[in-house]
């Protein structure tokens, strides 16, 4: 089959609040290795680009598997990005013991990175980090995870065979010390459109990126500018990245275009809805002068649901108004960061027909249905995921005097189109059973 999705949720697991050894989705890091090992006969390289690597069963098996002369290329973030609170104890899934010791994401990637690198020899085995950070701002509050955030959020993998490919997208992190959400992963093999631009990715990534054996925290990651690379749009895979020009505002008109052309239905999921009625700051861009407000994809789908097409949205994170407080006052919704503009979203949508609206806390997967077409995502629907800008100069920040930020503001982000019905079918599956969750809030 060429296109295939697999789908993994809490109610799969004991008890959603464990952590696990095999990562916060280890039905989809199983199926991620039974995709390779099913045809390592006839790969030649692995190319993976992770968020989060701190996955010993899935270090562990890509080492083993680049033994037997398969290439395999890791590119995911420096260590400093890797949470270092609250250590936990980890379950293992197959002997069902907890561990006496407990762990951070950090701790756990440390123990990953330190061994590749201090390896003497492996020549089919390596590890990159991508650096790069991205601000727009100078009020931004410190970082969780390091003083700034990292635009790597890409979790996706491109496999070179002998005769053909294999394109993994995830929502998931596959990381240790996440806990498991309603996850998704599809994988599309040998077909045509697809390949083209996932395999310039990788050369680009790599290529922007520094070798673990190279890397070392002296390296100054606030000055973040690279070479232009003229952006190739393709019908079937959108890509964007610091180094592909204007990539993200084009996402957003490209996007837009897609749910404009809905005729009876769109279903939006995602963990954060907010991307409507922002700001793009033109001071900040080399050749775009003035500054606009852009009413964004969300602002697509209120047009189409006012226009009579059918709308349901689906949400991870949630903020009521202020008129409905009493209504949902017994409810602890996860908040999202941008509570401003997702009300006013959620302002607008509310004067509309045709919306359905329900919230999970456990949501993590991110993808658009329009009538019977698929767009999976990487990517959040947030403002930030959709404006680009070239020529960011921060001297000190409010609240970080002592940092600067010179470079580009852009996140590592991927979608793929896909008109496959089964495909289609298998994730109104997954929203149906979604809805059907006790953990289901439906708001509208």
């Amino acid at each position: 089959m060429p296109f295939k999705s697999f789908f993994d949720s809490p109610g799969n697991y004991k008890n959603k609040f464990d952590f696990y050894d095999q990562g916060g989705s280890p039905h989809l890091l199983q199926k991620f290795i039974e995709t390779i090992e099913q045809q390592k006969n006839d790969i030649e390289e692995i190319n993976i680009s992770w968020y989060l690597y701190n996955n010993k069963y899935l270090h562990h098996y890509l080492k083993k598997i680049s033994e037997s002369g398969i290439k395999v290329n890791v590119i995911t973030i420096p260590l400093e990005g890797y949470d270092n609170t609250k250590p936990q104890p980890l379950e293992n899934l197959e002997t069902g013991k907890k561990s006496n010791d407990s762990f951070t994401k950090y701790s756990l990637a440390r123990q990953i990175f330190s061994e590749i690198y201090h390896l003497k020899t492996h020549p089919n085995f390596n590890v990159y980090f991508f650096s790069h950070l991205y601000v727009r701002s100078a009020y931004i509050n410190k970082f969780s995870r390091g003083s700034l955030p990292y635009s790597l959020h890409i979790k996706s993998a491109y496999i070179k065979k002998k005769n053909g490919f294999i394109l993994l997208l995830s929502s998931s992190n596959l990381a240790v010390r996440d806990l498991v959400k309603h996850e998704s992963m599809v994988c599309i093999e040998d077909e045509p459109n697809y390949e083209e631009c996932a395999k310039a990715f990788y050369k680009d990534l790599i290529g922007s990126s520094t070798h673990i054996k190279n890397y070392n925290e002296s390296l100054n990651t606030s000055c973040n500018s690279y070479d232009k690379i003229d952006f190739k749009e393709s019908s079937t895979i959108f890509i964007t990245s610091p180094f592909y020009y204007n990539s993200s505002n084009i996402l957003d008109t490209t996007l837009s275009k897609y749910i404009l052309s809905a005729k009876e239905r769109i279903v939006i999921c995602a963990q954060h809805l907010a991307a409507f009625n922002y700001q793009f700051n033109a001071k900040h861009h080399s050749i775009i002068k003035e500054n606009e407000t852009r009413q964004g994809v969300l602002g697509a789908v209120i047009y189409m649901a006012n226009k009579g097409v059918n709308v349901t949205c689906l949400s991870q994170t949630f903020a009521p108004l202020t008129e409905d407080e009493n209504k949902f006052k017994d409810i602890k919704f996860r908040r999202p960061a941008n509570t401003s503009k997702f009300q006013k979203f959620y302002s607008e949508l509310t004067k509309t027909k045709n919306v359905q609206y329900f919230v999970n806390e456990n949501l993590h997967s991110k993808f658009i249905i329009i009538d019977n077409l698929l767009i999976y995502c990487s990517y959040n629907f947030t403002p930030t995921q959709f404006i680009y800008l070239d020529n960011v100069k921060i001297p000190k920040f409010k609240n970080m005097p002592h940092i600067s930020y010179e470079g580009i503001h852009c996140e590592v982000g991927m979608h793929v189109v896909i008109e496959d019905i089964n495909t289609v079918k298998a994730f109104e599956r997954n929203i149906e059973n979604i809805k059907r969750e006790k953990e289901t809030i439906q708001v509208k």
